[in-house]
């Protein structure tokens, strides 16, 4: 069952004043609190449950902290928390009323090292905070005629490192700052990569300069989370390998189905047991194989892109489509370049 980070010191700043600020530092240092003892430790602290429902197959509960009224007060501050729970998955949210807590919470959040791409300060919008393996977003939102401003927390656990062995095994980071709480700052850096002169997108790189190389492309590229999908192969178009002149050895990811970079077109048919068709130069997709399943390889699974040894290849090379069989009949030079991760078409949460 996945740990929640509801804290210690989150409880104890309501159940004694309410007023008093809730800091970043308390969310991330205190002891975690199994889901299965939440809601007796929340009763203990003065939070009561006052709803329950269930918003598709997630399980919802909100609790109100108990205040006592004082003489003279005028407006009644709304403190909220609502946890969420699908099957292992458990995060939880606050609500506040205060717009000076909502300030104060963000500025402390920023000075205490959490990535915000760009911080958006209106009603239905949100913001996302990043640091290493805990994401909290942040939104305001209209409830009752009220606004209610809200920190959502998750923290998503960090993965056993012998269970990243296959190239697929990368899919399970969905974000620049996850990476980076999984294999260190040293190790990932922020990066662009260059699909051609004018598509160029954000990206972050694994051990970049190794064998061990991966590039993960964001579909949220001012936030760099949001999987979009993750390359290993050969020599990768990023910013800072157009001048690095360095020898960079043979890329030593796997996918689960034997495919690696370096592999011949040939090695790559015998593990296919079956012919299989590659999409011209000139076309729309040059040199990547067709997505389709004529063996034991799902094509539409990974995407290969192969290139050549030979200064042109194949004048075979010149036509929409051509087979595997009659490139190797021509010019048996071609080898897999790169492999192209999808998200969503594998479980890379299957060790």
């Amino acid at each position: 069952m996945k740990r929640i980070l509801l804290f210690t010191f989150f409880i104890l700043l309501f159940a004694g004043a309410y007023s008093q600020l809730l800091t970043a530092k308390d969310f991330l240092t205190v002891s975690a609190v199994p889901v299965k003892k939440f809601d007796n430790y929340i009763g203990r602290k003065n939070f009561i449950l006052v709803n329950k429902w269930f918003q598709d197959d997630t399980l919802i509960n909100t609790y109100r902290l108990k205040i006592k009224n004082k003489p003279g007060d005028s407006v009644l501050q709304i403190k909220l928390i609502e946890t969420y729970q699908k099957d292992k998955d458990f995060s939880f949210a606050f609500f506040t009323s205060s717009r000076n807590e909502y300030n104060d919470i963000k500025k402390d959040l920023k000075s205490s090292g959490f990535f915000c791409g760009k911080e958006i300060d209106s009603v239905g919008m949100s913001s996302l905070f990043q640091k290493k393996n805990i994401s909290i977003k942040v939104s305001a939102q209209l409830k009752d005629e009220d606004t209610l401003y809200s920190f959502l927390f998750h923290e998503e656990p960090i993965p056993i490192p012998a269970s990243i062995r296959y190239a697929e095994d990368l899919l399970r980071f969905t974000s620049h700052e996850y990476l980076v709480s999984m294999f260190g700052e040293k190790n990932v850096v922020k990066d662009l990569y260059y699909f051609s002169e004018k598509e160029i997108s954000k990206c972050s790189v694994l051990f970049p300069h190794t064998k061990r190389q991966a590039v993960f492309i964001w579909a949220d590229e001012m936030n760099m989370c949001r999987l979009s999908h993750v390359l290993v192969g050969g020599n990768m178009t990023t910013g800072t390998s157009l001048n690095y002149n360095n020898v960079i050895m043979e890329n030593t990811w796997v996918s689960k189905e034997g495919i690696y970079a370096g592999m011949s077109l040939s090695s790559l048919e015998k593990l296919n047991g079956n012919d299989f068709k590659i999409y011209g130069k000139d076309s729309e997709f040059p040199l990547m194989i067709v997505p389709e399943n004529t063996g034991k390889i799902n094509f539409r699974k990974n995407i290969v892109v192969l290139s050549y040894l030979s200064t042109n290849g194949s004048p075979l090379l010149n036509t929409s489509t051509v087979t595997a069989d009659e490139i190797m009949a021509d010019n048996p030079g071609l080898f897999v370049f790169m492999i192209m991760l999808l998200p969503g078409n594998h479980d890379a949460n299957t060790n």
